[in-house]
């Protein structure tokens, strides 16, 4: 952390020009085919071109049919849509993160110019932004949809507080048929934000949340998952398979621990590229969701939602995923979750501790 605030902003916003810079040429290299690169988790940018031009009529989620709509009206492009989403990698997502976090570009510039620096430095985002895949478009709606939420959680006035609660819900609803369980741990979070979360009910509540997961495992609700988890070990016979066992109900929790380990937190670090996502992506998360831990007095409505969607949503696809590649687009939620809770918190503490300072008489000589 001090190493950081002695980096100047200057230094700060060249690196995110020079970023920007190379993030453009490196996009047209591989868009033009003088690089190749092979994304994890399968190609699904065929099947989505392929039901926007009408030549697939099975719709498994609301991305294609969207797809679909703009062609229908002559307004579909499968390199201009890549495009716009390279320009959501580069600007649009960066931005509504820092306005998440709270961040103020004159008031809090170096916590800001490190929020943008890290959004564009996160490697999967910009992978995914050189197709139609329906990720960039998801963390743009997840993202709106927080900024409602954040709005809903300020209101003061219950009338306001409804209108702006039942857009946040249809935003769920939007995010469920993108993608169910974004939208159900989205729904449920925003049900559940008063939850109180201090470090000594932390334990309890984790305590609590593992008794829960293996009961509901216990008696069948996890089922769907588990078969949805066998399918990669027949569709995906790569060496990023964790090949995890979750039909035996008695190891379910060290099995969730092995997956939560292997997938969220990156550590099952199989090739070369796996070790490299570990260092870019999971170890400022992991710095940062320590500190979010650590400083969770300072947690108001908003960041509770966020730490329950965290948990929520990383759940799920952590029982009913079980391949390296696929973690990584998934787990883009989690970690722009930690991005904005510790921006948001050290935001918070730091004026905290100036309005201490202030308040703190001094001596007359």
């Amino acid at each position: 952390m001090i190493f950081l605030r002695k980096i100047s902003n200057k230094a700060i916003f060249i690196c995110i020009f020079a970023l920007i810079f190379i993030k453009i040429i490196f996009y047209f290299l591989i868009k033009f085919e003088y690089i190749s690169f092979a994304l994890g988790g399968g190609n699904d940018s065929n099947y989505y071109d392929a039901y926007a031009q009408g030549y697939n009529d099975v719709a498994v989620n609301i991305w294609p049919v969207i797809l679909r709509f703009f062609n229908d009206f002559g307004f579909y492009s499968r390199d201009g849509i890549s495009y716009f989403f390279l320009f959501f990698n580069l600007f649009v997502i960066p931005i509504l993160v820092t306005k998440l976090s709270g961040l103020n570009f004159k008031k809090d510039q170096k916590y800001y110019l490190y929020s943008v620096l890290l959004c564009l430095i996160y490697p999967t985002l910009f992978f995914y932004s050189m197709d139609v895949y329906r990720d960039v478009f998801m963390v743009f709606i997840f993202l709106v949809g927080c900024l409602v939420v954040k709005k809903t959680l300020k209101q003061t006035s219950l009338f306001y507080f409804c209108i702006f609660y039942f857009m946040a819900c249809l935003i769920g609803v939007f995010l469920m048929a993108l993608r169910p369980y974004l939208g159900y741990a989205f729904l449920i979070s925003l049900f559940l934000w008063k939850l109180k979360l201090k470090k000594k009910s932390l334990i309890i509540l984790s305590i609590l949340y593992f008794l829960g997961l293996f009961f509901a495992n216990y008696i069948g609700v996890f089922e769907s998952l588990n078969e949805y988890r066998s399918g990669f070990q027949e569709q995906l016979q790569g060496g990023s398979n964790l090949g995890l066992d979750f039909s035996n109900p008695i190891i379910f929790l060290p099995n969730f621990f092995l997956s939560a380990l292997g997938q969220l937190f990156g550590l099952y670090l199989v090739n070369p590229f796996a070790v490299l996502l570990f260092v870019i992506e999971t170890i400022p998360v992991l710095f940062m969701l320590f500190y979010v831990l650590k400083n969770i007095k300072y947690a108001d409505g908003f960041i509770r939602f966020l730490i329950i969607f965290f948990v929520l949503y990383a759940s799920v696809w952590l029982i009913g995923n079980d391949n390296l590649g696929t973690a990584v687009r998934l787990r883009l939620y989690n970690y722009l979750g930690v991005y904005i809770c510790f921006f948001y918190i050290l935001r918070l503490k730091r004026l905290s501790i100036n309005l201490t300072h202030n308040l703190v008489p001094t001596k007359r000589g």
